[in-house]
């Protein structure tokens, strides 16, 4: 089982993965997913939400041009 912290690595390598691929912030995966019953499992949801959020947000801004993409 992978560390909290590699979970968090792993998830923003995905995000910022999404926006080199073009994908937009609106586009997370775990939007289309809801953790179940419990804090911990809940936690875990949005520990990997911000991460690939979080790692789509530093590609951006890093976007070879100035334009932001749309949500």
């Amino acid at each position: 089982m992978a560390s909290e912290i590699e979970t968090l690595l792993e998830w923003q390598t995905r995000g910022m993965s999404a926006r080199r691929a073009g994908i937009p912030k609106g586009a997370n995966p775990l939007l289309h997913t809801e953790p179940a019953n419990s804090a911990f499992c809940f936690a875990q949801w949005k520990l990997k939400f911000d991460a690939w959020l979080f790692g789509w947000s530093i590609e951006d801004s890093f976007a070879a041009d100035d334009t932001p993409m749309a949500a």
